[in-house]
């Protein structure tokens, strides 16, 4: 489901624009790949109703904490978002806590590390890897808007040593587990997918140096899983 829609929303968004009365389907994507990274990450563990919970803790967490950051500019920069993503509620639309629950769980999904704490620091690195294509593409987009521009496409820094600390530590949410190799291939070309796509509307939305980043970004994340696997059938 979530890759029809992508794949739906993708065409739409790169060679024409999203009608107003279609705006909703922003929310209904970012609703779908949290519940498609969830249930991936449900089916390498034994009891899945604990993926829920931790998914649900998530998401609580970071609603809160972009509530906070609205409100205040910590953590994250002062910024402010608009009702392009769903209702808001208290300033923020709760999709967003939904966005971080997918991005947490897809880049714990590609961490190869076998202990928490290796797999945080690994986690907080995708987080931000997707970040930074997602981001600027996010604001032109009219997702939200930043009060003050910073370094990197007029986004600030604070902002990206944010999210890699948020996703480093709501990783411990997560049970450690041993993922399959399949698995982990879903889990890179959905993330890699985010990328392109992300990658291409920065093409289109005046920002092309993005879409080499994002090539870039997606011939790293193939090679780590590569590396994983060939690192394994040498050591048999």
């Amino acid at each position: 489901m979530f890759v029809v829609w992508y794949g739906i929303g993708f065409v739409l968004m790169l060679f024409w624009e999203i009608p107003a009365w279609l705006q909703f389907s922003n929310a209904i994507f970012l609703i779908l790949y949290a519940v498609c990274m969830v249930d991936l990450f449900a089916t390498i563990y034994t009891w899945k109703r604990l993926i829920w919970i931790c998914a649900a803790r998530v998401a609580i967490v970071t609603f809160f904490i972009e509530v906070i950051g609205i409100s205040t500019g910590f953590p994250f920069g002062e910024y402010h978002y608009t009702a392009t993503l769903g209702p808001l509620l208290l300033g923020v639309p709760f999709t967003i806590a939904l966005a971080w629950v997918g991005i947490i769980a897809n880049s714990i999904l590609l961490s190869t590390q076998s202990n928490k704490w290796l797999r945080a620091l690994d986690t907080g690195l995708w987080v931000v890897v997707l970040d930074l294509i997602l981001d600027p593409v996010a604001e032109q987009m009219n997702f939200w808007h930043w009060q003050h521009p910073g370094a990197y496409f007029q986004i600030p820094t604070t902002n990206f040593i944010s999210w890699y600390v948020i996703g480093a530590l709501l990783s411990f949410v997560f049970p450690l587990v041993e993922r399959s190799q399949q698995t982990h291939r879903i889990a890179t070309r959905l993330f890699q997918l985010m990328l392109f796509m992300f990658g291409s509307l920065g093409w289109k939305h005046g920002f092309p140096s993005l879409f080499p980043l994002a090539i870039g970004f997606i011939f790293v994340s193939e090679g780590r899983y590569r590396y994983a696997y060939r690192t394994k059938k040498q050591t048999v």
